[in-house]
């Protein structure tokens, strides 16, 4: 069974909501997108959004720099200064910083752009425009991209539009492997990596319900079993129950698990039946979370269509639960519009 068929067009809003930067994301014309390839979805997210940075100018901060020079500029360095008999000659070992745009997020734009000019895959037309924006940022120095690169980036509470990019080039990275045979890289199709699009469709259903739908108040919950033991008096052998979402509106509450599957359903016995531990996982909740009195409590699980629609709803123990599918191969308005319905 294929993985859930998704428009670049429309995994591109999910990644912005899944990091919480849709007013960024949509500051970029995806419309225009050369093929159906994520390589190119993101070379063309990447390209407008560096040609934006750079009308507007790029961030610049300052670098240290150590110089021998004729006047004196910041520090001297006395010691250096000495050792080489500069100040006889009218000359000073100096340390200092100077404005300029060769930061490490800039680093890491361009350093991207090389990434994407050495894919093969990538569009033709594509692969001009990222050249060119390559060279069109000079004085900036290229390193080695890595998953610790991001790490060290400090960016301002003010700079959304570079945090959002950021994502984007982490993503680029990631998913671009150096293929040993032919020294160049290959782009990886992280849409059917089950692991890596749990956690982007959970984000984005959490920042969605946050952003379209104030009338839920949204959060992750930490859950605590209603057990006891007399080996284990402080329960530290259980694991930890944390909801993906948990949502309030006055006295009623809903507990939604978003699971992502190239299948929907699994197979017993030649037979179709819901996955047994999302099931299990979500009563597991319910059944342990702690109820004011007059609130009421359900649970969802949603799930991206694959092949048909799922709108099931049941009682069990006494909770109403729910287990359905919301279908991402439609345009996006129509995405947005039934999970609305869905989830009032």
């Amino acid at each position: 069974m294929d993985a859930p068929r998704i428009p670049i067009q429309n995994l591109y809003f999910l990644l912005c909501y899944a990091w919480n930067h849709l007013k960024q994301g949509e500051m970029v014309d995806v419309s225009n997108v050369p093929s159906t390839e994520l390589v190119d979805l993101f070379a063309v997210v990447l390209c407008q959004g560096v040609e934006h940075l750079a009308r507007r100018g790029l961030e610049q901060g300052y670098i240290g720099h150590e110089d021998e020079l004729s006047g004196v500029r910041g520090r001297i360095d006395a010691l250096r200064s000495g050792r080489r008999f500069l100040l006889m000659h009218g000359r000073a070992a100096c340390a200092f910083d100077e404005l300029s745009p060769d930061t490490l997020p800039n680093r890491i734009l361009k350093s991207t752009l090389r990434i994407l000019a050495q894919v093969p895959d990538l569009h033709g037309d594509l692969k001009g425009r990222v050249k060119l924006l390559r060279q069109s940022l000079p004085g900036i120095t290229e390193i080695p991209v890595t998953s610790h690169t991001f790490r060290r980036v400090q960016l301002h509470s003010n700079n959304r539009f570079y945090r959002f990019l950021m994502s984007v080039c982490s993503l680029i990275q990631s998913s671009a492997l150096i293929d040993p045979a032919s020294g160049k890289y290959k782009f990886r199709d992280f849409v059917r990596d089950e692991r890596a699009m749990s956690r982007v469709f959970e984000d984005f259903l959490f920042n969605f319900v946050r952003l379209e739908m104030p009338v839920w108040e949204v959060k992750r919950e930490n859950i605590a079993w209603r057990a006891s033991s007399s080996t284990d008096p402080n329960l530290i052998y259980l694991p930890r129950m944390q909801t993906d979402i948990s949502l309030r509106r006055g006295a009623e509450r809903k507990i939604v698990d978003a699971k992502y599957y190239q299948r929907t359903m699994a197979e017993y016995f030649g037979g179709e039946k819901f996955h047994s531990g999302n099931l299990y996982q979500l009563m597991s909740y319910l059944s342990n979370s702690v109820r004011r009195e007059g609130d009421t409590l359900s649970g969802m699980l949603i799930y991206p269509q694959v092949d048909k629609p799922v709108s099931e709803t049941y009682r069990i123990n006494d909770f109403e639960v729910s287990i359905c599918t919301i279908k991402l191969d439609q345009p996006w308005q129509g995405v947005r519009s039934d999970l609305i319905q869905l989830l009032h």
